[in-house]
Parts: structure tokens; sequence; C-alpha cells
């Protein structure tokens, strides 16, 4: 008789119980994996791979180390008047303090309030509409071109929009609320981040605010006195570090401290309208929303919903409001409209969740439509990778699989698509099936592409001069002068060569010791005189050595 050993026995005990728990709760298992999967996504970036853009980026960074290296956070550092609010650069300095002078500390702000965006748009869908809908406008909004290039962008926008969010659920949250205490406390809350929006993102808080507007008197009208008194309270309390903020500007620059931010929004806002942002506005939205800026008006035309909404002024009048409001301003810029796309996302997940053809041809037309979109798309990527093959080695920094694969992943994606518009055993095609196989692959390609710097990336070549082992000898322990560079060029070095200096003068130019100029008659006399010698090039920039000191 054959005995088989202990260990054996345990070992298969061990296995068969293994099996058996990931069967009974295969579901959960695989949900949790993909969620670690989204949210790895969003936080594994190779920050080595990663440049400014300039100007916003660079910017942004150079004024918050200011406000950083600053004693009173709310006391302008600046030399003239200022038109923005300081709480613009709060996060941002917050953050170089804890991590100092890097992409990391500067894009993180974006990149924690993105992710905690789409759990308060997650939650605020799921008070509008139902879960379904919910989980379908949470993955619409993460799969956006420009909310994926924001989320991994050094600005105040994301959280701006975070802080809007925050508003808005909150206020529902009140609105729900059975207890008096919790209905105080809720509102006063949404009050508080109402106001706080302005000190984060000055004039620009006044487009969401005014398009929540109807949606949020409507609401209070009907509450009883002490509900609005805390409301107010929670305005007022916000309101706290704005006016600290006008008032260390006036005591600095006197009343143009004050008035400098609301001339640069009349500026921004009041002037002739650009009739070339009308037609740009329209392929903005397409290329910065797809696919679900095409799929939205192609649901809307053929198809309506069957979902009854809740807070219809919240839902549809707020954006419709404050898209009216931006295209009437005389200047707009993609980032404008990044509070927007939440409510996009929940209006598209509310048609796509449970709806009804409205005419005889929808199905067909619908298929035909998504067919030539898909092939159309398809093709584009495919001819981009084959025609632009040096560009590809050059932004993938010599790894082309890094681009390769995931433009491939998509392409696949949206031919096993295809596959299921045309279903031959089942005529109803599900839209929802389609819309997931499309949108997973795209998430996941483009946030690939950012986190390695294929996108986003414009400025390596600047990163890799000041990486080089000469230059940062150099850089390290001297003071470096700016001559006559581009405003791009000159914005990214300010930041990323903090004892720098600019120049403006060409008396000045030769009596120091290290200069970065492009300059190309200064170079070429250098060159005959001897003055200077060459270290180091990039682009059009080089960095020269007076050799007289």
């Amino acid at each position: 008789m054959q005995i088989i050993p202990f260990n054996n026995i345990n070992h298969k005990k061990i296995k068969v119980g293994v099996i058996s728990f990931f069967l009974r709760n295969k579901t959960s298992i695989v949900s949790i994996l993909l969620i670690l999967l989204f949210i790895s996504l969003y936080f594994l970036i190779d920050f080595s791979t990663q440049s400014l853009v300039a100007h916003d980026e660079g910017l942004y960074a150079r004024r918050a180390r200011l406000i950083e290296s600053s004693d009173n956070w709310l006391y302008p550092p600046f030399k003239s008047p200022h038109h923005k609010t300081l709480g613009s650069y709060w996060f941002i300095a917050l953050f170089i303090r804890l991590f100092g002078n890097s992409e990391l500390a500067l894009r993180l702000p974006s990149i924690l309030s993105s992710f905690f965006c789409l759990i308060s748009s997650y939650l605020i869908a799921l008070k509008i509409t139902n879960k379904k809908s919910a989980l379908i406008s949470l993955f619409s909004l993460s799969s956006m071109p420009l909310w994926i290039q924001y989320s991994r962008y050094a600005s105040p926008d994301l959280p701006f929009v975070f802080c809007i969010l925050l508003f808005v659920l909150f206020f529902l949250k009140s609105l729900e609320a059975s207890e008096y205490m919790r209905q105080y406390f809720y509102i006063f809350i949404s009050g508080l981040f109402a106001s706080a929006s302005f000190f984060i993102r000055s004039y620009m808080a006044f487009v969401p605010l005014i398009g929540l507007s109807p949606f949020i008197f409507f609401h209070l009208f009907r509450k009883e006195y002490f509900s609005k008194i805390f409301f107010c309270a929670g305005i007022f309390i916000g309101s706290i570090p704005t006016c600290l903020n006008f008032y260390f500007s006036y005591k600095q620059f006197g009343i143009i401290g004050i008035t400098a931010l609301f001339d640069f929004a009349k500026k921004q806002a009041v002037g002739e309208v650009g009739y070339n942002n009308l037609l740009l506005i329209p392929l903005n939205f397409f290329y910065l929303t797809f696919p679900i800026g095409i799929l939205i008006i192609i649901l809307f035309v053929f198809t309506k919903s069957n979902n009854q909404i809740k807070y219809p002024l919240l839902a549809y009048l707020y954006p419709l409001l404050s898209l009216i409001l931006l295209l009437c301003m005389s200047k707009s810029y993609p980032h404008y409209y990044l509070f927007l796309l939440p409510s996009l996302s929940i209006i598209f997940a509310n048609y796509l969740s449970s709806n009804s053809f409205r005419y005889f041809f929808s199905i067909s037309t619908i298929r035909y439509l998504l067919f030539t979109i898909f092939i159309l798309v398809s093709f584009i990527l495919l001819l981009s990778i084959v025609n632009y093959k040096d560009l590809v080695i050059q932004y993938s920094h010599g790894n082309p699989s890094i681009v390769y694969i995931p433009i491939l992943f998509l392409v696949l994606s949206y031919f096993t698509s295809i596959r299921f518009l045309f279903n031959i055993k089942d005529l109803r095609f599900n839209l929802i099936n389609i819309f997931y196989n499309i949108i997973i692959p795209q998430y996941v390609s483009l946030s690939l592409l950012f986190n390695f710097g294929v996108l986003g990336n414009p400025n390596y070549k600047t990163k890799l001069f000041l990486k080089d082992d000469d230059v940062s000898l150099i850089i390290n322990s001297n003071t470096i002068y700016l001559y006559s560079l581009d405003s791009k060029t000159q914005t990214l070095l300010s930041y990323y060569l903090p004892s720098s200096e600019v120049v403006d003068d060409f008396d000045d130019f030769v009596n120091h010791k290290y200069v970065i100029t492009s300059d190309i008659s200064s170079i070429n006399y250098f060159n005959k005189s001897k003055l200077f010698k060459s270290i180091k090039k990039f682009d059009n920039n080089i960095l020269l050595m007076n050799t007289s000191n």
C-alpha cells in the first residue's frame, strides 16, 4: 500500500480551497483586479520621461515656487499686480514643498484631483440616474483624451473641477438628508466649496456657478431659513482666503492689485468673437472627447432615453447655460470646457444605458455610421505609425514598442467592435458592449502613452540637455544667464534653473561666465572672436562659456 506524504495532502487541499474560493468569488475578484489596474494607470508614471509644456506648465511651476519660498502664501510675491488669485498655485506650491522641484510635485495635484473627480462624478451620477449609468459615466469621463491629458498637467484646472463637483455633491446630499443637522452640515460644506472655487480658478469659477444658479436657487428657496443661513455661512468662510489675497494685493500694489484680476477677466470674456474659434470648437469637441462626443450625437439623433433622470436643472440646464457662456467669450481654450466633461459623461450614460430607437432606420444607420468611424480611425492610426516611423522612434526614446503595442491594441478593439456590429445570429446589437470594447482599450492605451512620455512630453530635448553630465556640473554650481531666448524656452529654463537670470542688455551678456542664448548673430560673432566657448547645444539654443573670465 502506497502512503501519500502529508505535505502532498495539504498542498492538494490548499489548491482545491483556493480554486473553490476563486470560483465562488469570481466576480468580486475580477472586479477588484480591474479596479487595481484602473488605479495603477493613474499613478504608475515614469517621471524621467516627462517634461513641462510651455507656456502654461512652466509659468504655473515658476509662480508656485515663488509662493512656496515666500513666508506668506496670501501675499503676492510678484513684482507687478497679478491677474490670478493665489489659490491657482497653492496645490502645486504645497507639493513642491513636500517633494521638491520635480514633474512629480508639479503634476501630482492634477493626478490626485482627477482621480477624486471620477469618484465624485460617479456619486453624483448615482444620485441623478442609476448604478448602471453611473458606471458608464465613470468610464466615459476617464477615457476622454482631454481628461487624460489634463490629469497629468501642472495646472489648477482639475483641482477646480474637483471643487465644483464637491459643491454639487454636498448640495445634493443636503437635499436627500433626513436629519436637520446633516442638512446644515452638507449645505455649509457646499457653500464652502462654491466660494473656494473662485480662489482656485478666479473669474473662470463664474461660468459653472452661473450655470448652476437655477438649480441651486430653485432648491434653496424651497428650504427653510436655517439652511439658507448655513449655505451663506459656508460661502463666507470659503471666501476668507480670497479676501485676504485681495487685501494683501491692495496693500502692495494699491487698487490695481485688485482690478488687474477683473481686467484680465474682461479681456478674456469681452471683445470680438473669434469666428475661427467657432469653427475649431466642434473639431476640438470631437477630437478631445472621442469617442463620447460622436456617440452622444448619434444617440441623441437616432435614439431616445428610457431612463427617468432626477434634477433636470442640474443634468441638462447647467451644462447648457455654461456652454452658452463659454461660446460667448471672446477667447476660449479647450481646458475651459473641462468642468463640463462630467456632465457630458452623465448625459451620455443616461442615453446609452437604456434607450429605444426613434426611427425604423435607426439601427441600420447607427451600424453603418459606427462601422465607418471605426474603419476610418483604425486606418488613421495604422497610417500614422507606418508613415511616421522616425517620429515614433524619436518620441518613444528609442523604444518604439511602447508606441506600437498600445496603438495596435486600440486598433484591435475597433475591429472586434465591428464584429459586434454585424452579429448575424442576433440582429439586435448591444451598444453597451461595443462601448466597453472601445473605451477600456482607449483608456489603457492613452494612459500608457502619457505615462511613458510619448504624449505630453514636448520639451524632452531641454530635459536631456539639463541632464548632460557636463551641463549639470556647470548649472549646479554657477548662475546661468539667459539671453535672447524664445519665450517658451525662457519660461522652461527659468523654472528648471532656479538660479538663472534673464539678461536683456548685450553689454551685460559679455560680462557673464555662462550664458544660454539662441541669438545666431551673437553666436557667430563670439565664435569668430573666440570670446566664448561652446559647451552644449540643444535645438536652436547653445550654452556658452566666457573664456575671458
